[in-house]
């Protein structure tokens, strides 16, 4: 996935979260295809290690 293809707040995060959900992402295409079903798979991994920072995705503490 190229970079300029993220959402903004991913965008503006690390390039750890944006390989997080790179590969979430493609591994949810492969079985919802494309579309929101996907998106939200994929932001439903990065959630789990990582919070929203305002306007960027950050570790989450503890």
């Amino acid at each position: 996935m190229d970079r300029f293809e993220l959402p903004q707040t991913l965008r503006r995060s690390s390039k750890e979260v944006q390989e997080v959900y790179a590969t979430a992402h493609e591994s949810a295409v492969k079985r919802f295809g494309t579309g929101e079903e996907a998106e939200r798979a994929a932001y439903g991994v990065v959630k789990e290690s990582y919070e929203l920072a305002v306007d960027h995705w950050v570790p989450k503490q503890g």
